[in-house]
């Protein structure tokens, strides 16, 4: 089955007067329909551009889109204007018009369209009770929370009835738990509605919590890209592993202490069953080695758990590669750290 969304050598530049800056070079994406795939990158990697792609809100230099089998540079006006109807879109800073009540932001894409009052009403009425706000409707946008402005911001992009939900930052200027109840909804909506979900972001925790597969960006170029878990759990390029340590908090707090390995200092990541066997008890009884753990952090891949510790294997050195291979025969991942 070919890819509901399909990016090909995707190339932008912007042209100014002091000169120009290559923003996409050579992006190639493949999603597919019912997923939730994630763009991560550092600012100015090149994400927004991006997903504003997508909806031909920017127009690339080069390249080609597919949706869902169209052309999305081959469209009249008017078959674009359409196309764009299949795609709602939510922003970092919510884009809300402040002489509108959180009923009337949402209103506002299907007043465009000349729908009939009783129909804006039923839908309005319906999306706000969807994403939790029906006692919101008469509220203005400085009359509500960070995580209500999204809130309304999202139901008014599926005003529409859309495909597709493009998510621009949309958590990046909300607080932690705010921020997971957003991608809860997300995640709900997406699961109800049958969306395709394309979501970019900076933080590898939004990436974790609702994303399927994720595409990693640095300066234009996508240099990983695979399902989150193998990402996350085996990441390949220095950005990606950034990005997971940051997750992590691995930052070698006990090596600037002072601490001084006796044996081998190693990196384990694994997740799934193996989190909760005892993989440790196992492997002294077996081989003789000790385990001095540095740092040990339990989390969830979407909704599996995973595993990441830094520890300092003690024992012969025969002994210490034996428990090396027995861990890596049970499913973890092992780095030896310099």
């Amino acid at each position: 089955m070919p890819p509901y969304i399909s990016v090909t050598n995707l190339t932008k530049i912007f042209r100014t007067a002091s000169g120009s800056q290559l923003v996409l070079n050579g992006v190639n994406l493949s999603i597919n329909r019912g997923e939730i795939y994630g763009i991560i990158g550092l600012s100015g990697a090149g994400k927004s551009t991006l997903i504003r792609c997508l909806n031909r809100l920017e127009t690339p230099d080069s390249g080609e889109i597919f949706i869902d089998g169209r052309d999305m540079f081959g469209l009249s006006e008017e078959e674009l204007r359409l196309a764009r109807m299949d795609m709602g879109m939510i922003f970092q800073s919510f884009n809300l018009l402040s002489s509108r009540t959180a009923f009337g932001n949402v209103a506002f894409p299907l007043e465009v369209r000349g729908l009939k009052k009783k129909e804006i009403t039923e839908r309005v009425s319906e999306l706000l009770e969807l994403v939790g706000l029906s006692d919101k409707a008469d509220s203005y946008p400085r009359q509500l929370s960070g995580g209500q402005m999204q809130r309304v911001g999202i139901a008014r992009a599926l005003a529409n009835n859309p495909k597709i939900l493009l998510s621009d930052e949309a958590t990046s200027s909300l607080d932690p738990q705010t921020t997971m109840s957003i991608l809860e909804l997300i995640f709900k909506l997406q699961q109800r509605l049958d969306l395709t979900v394309v979501l970019i972001t900076h933080e590898m925790r939004v990436i974790t919590e609702i994303c399927d597969r994720v595409a990693v960006l640095d300066e234009g170029t996508v240099v990983e890209e695979g399902p989150v878990i193998d990402v996350f759990t085996n990441p390949q390029n220095p950005h990606t592993r950034n990005f997971v340590e940051m997750v992590l908090k691995e930052n070698s707090r006990f090596l600037e202490r002072g601490y001084r390995p006796r044996g081998k200092l190693t990196r384990l990541r694994y997740l799934g069953e193996s989190v909760s066997e005892p993989l440790f008890s196992s492997m002294v009884k077996l081989f003789g080695v000790d385990a001095v753990i540095l740092q040990a952090q339990v989390d969830h891949i979407k909704d599996q758990p995973f595993a990441s510790m830094l520890v300092d294997l003690v024992g012969e050195e025969d002994n210490i590669m034996k428990s090396i291979a027995y861990l890596v025969s049970r499913g973890v991942k092992v780095e030896e750290e310099k």
